[in-house]
């Protein structure tokens, strides 16, 4: 792709009825007929339906059927070289794969397998997950006695055990970090309390970001690693590692257990017991890739083209994390039924595939084409839609009978903030809330969408609260066609704002992404 040409109710109204004066063409717009401007302006020269969810529910049923679609595996190949295709039917050009090898470590989703077993004086233990890219024993297993890890113990008392680690709940200093302010929420979600969520990651995450449990049993001499969860069975069940910080495998089978399973297990460990632990793995040479492409604009070939970007990971565990593939191919069928002269803005699309391969972002694809980066004036980050929300009642765990809350990023702009706003109100969202991290106070971007940060670009982006989606057990019972179909009426608008404005009408403040509070550590990546 390097033969590219070198290249925010409440908010001053006046200067977003200004903007959508432009969109429209010249039409006069009253400040009480916003939303219905707005709408008007999208749906210029566009009189056919947008997407249905009945194609969205075919899509996701699709890539569902192929289980988790981790880079590299054969399911990620299909569900991309799906993408493709559909990509290429809708007029998108230059579409660019670029490779990636690296060594892929797997063992059977199945949370039932027989592959993983955990054993204490010949009893059967009921094993959660396997810990990714642990490592393997063969069909025998190992024996080892158990030994409970507490801080600051020795490398010495590890060798030639099998190591049970605990994981509790967040520091309430932590909890309250998850408390995040908002510039918009839809009433709905007013007494919502994101302490479940905020659970549900501090732990998923503490494995190896945290507690570091990787870098403590490499190289020990430990022969078995197991991580107690304070979660019920139907939370743990198949959570995936997560985030995998370090290159490849650390040499040291492991295995998750939820908070029952793991009390018998735990007192077993305290008193020195033996246990056997059994776990098959694989290992393989993959290529997986980054694709890359364009929906031409009117200007595109020229010194005068300008590329929206459109960004989201392309593997995930589940369903729907990630599912943005899949949200960027559906604002692409809208946009592809536009005639290209009112296309402004070209629509770049990327695809990054290391979300959960191990090392995350190594490659580092911006860098590597400076002259495309150089025409990205604004971008939206999609992941994550489409979900339905689960809930925990002490061991009970399931779906609640609810949407999974929806959080909307935008840059620091009364015109991108009071464009969100009134793309959520015109798409008839429930549960959602419109955040503006950089102005503080407001939780940190989610995702890829944080590009805009990073390079000072207006920007959007669309995620979700995550309340059970860490895991590789949700599948199409999980995912809510409709709910999907009006986050994509909302990124569609959001879409049509970034590929008509003036730039001037949507400049964002320069803040030092090293100091803005978007960016601080321990955002969610």
């Amino acid at each position: 792709m390097d033969n590219y040409w070198s290249f925010h109710c409440g908010y001053r109204i006046h200067r977003c009825v200004q903007f959508l004066f432009v969109l429209i063409g010249g039409m006069l717009v009253a400040g009480g007929d916003l939303a219905c401007a707005q709408q008007a302006a999208l749906t210029s020269s566009l009189q056919t339906a947008p997407i249905s969810a009945d194609v969205l529910q075919q899509w996701h049923a699709e890539k569902d059927r192929g289980g988790p679609t981790f880079s590299g595996s054969p399911a990620w190949h299909t569900h991309m070289q799906f993408i493709e295709d559909e990509l290429r039917s809708r007029g998108v050009i230059d579409l660019d794969r670029e490779s990636i090898e690296y060594t892929r470590w797997f063992a059977d989703d199945d949370p039932a397998s027989p592959d993983r077993l955990l054993t204490i004086d010949g009893k059967a233990i009921e094993v959660a997950a396997y810990w990714a890219y642990s490592g393997s024993t063969d069909e025998r297993g190992v024996s080892a006695p158990l030994v409970h890890f507490r801080k600051k113990m020795p490398a010495a008392a590890l060798r030639d055990r099998i190591v049970v680690f605990d994981v509790g709940s967040p520091p309430a200093s932590m909890a309250a970090a998850f408390k995040s302010g908002h510039e918009f929420q839809t009433a709905d979600l007013v007494d919502y309390d994101p302490g479940f969520v905020s659970d549900q990651w501090f732990q998923g995450n503490f494995v190896t970001r945290f507690g570091r449990f990787d870098t403590i049993l490499k190289d020990s001499g430990a022969l078995g690693g197991i991580v107690i969860f304070s979660m019920s069975p139907g939370r743990v069940r198949g959570l995936y590692t997560f985030p995998l910080l370090n290159p490849g495998v650390f040499g040291v089978p492991g295995l998750y257990l939820d908070q029952v399973a793991g009390q018998e297990v735990r007192e077993a460990a305290i008193a020195g017991r033996t246990a056997s632990l059994k776990l098959i793995a694989h290992q393989e040479s993959v290529e997986t890739y980054f694709l890359s492409g364009v929906l031409p604009g009117q200007h595109y070939g020229s010194e005068a083209d300008e590329f929206v970007l459109l960004v989201t990971h392309s593997e995930g565990p589940n369903l729907s994390q990630e599912n943005g593939t899949l949200g960027i191919l559906a604002i692409i069928d809208h946009f592809a039924r536009l005639p290209r002269a009112e296309r402004k803005r070209s629509l770049l699309l990327l695809f990054d595939p290391q979300h959960y391969m191990p090392g995350r972002h190594l490659v580092h694809w911006y860098e590597d084409h400076p002259q495309i980066v150089a025409r990205i004036v604004s971008s939206i980050g999609v992941e994550q839609l489409g979900q339905k929300e689960y809930a925990e009642d002490g061991d009970s765990y399931g779906l609640s009978g609810l949407a999974e809350p929806t959080i909307i990023f935008a840059q620091d702009n009364e015109v991108l903030i009071a464009a969100a706003v009134h793309a959520v109100q015109a798409a008839g969202l429930p549960r959602t809330e419109v955040r503006v991290p950089s102005r503080g106070g407001q939780g940190m971007w989610a995702g890829l969408g944080d590009v805009a940060i990073k390079h000072n670009k207006p920007g959007f982006a669309i995620s979700s609260a995550m309340s059970g989606y860490w895991t590789t057990t949700p599948g199409i019972e999980s995912f809510d066609a409709r709910l999907c179909r009006q986050q994509i009426d909302l990124l569609v608008s959001l879409t049509q704002v970034l590929m008509q404005a003036s730039l001037a009408d949507i400049a964002v403040p320069f803040v030092d992404p090293g100091s803005n509070p978007a960016m601080s550590p321990g955002v969610r990546r």
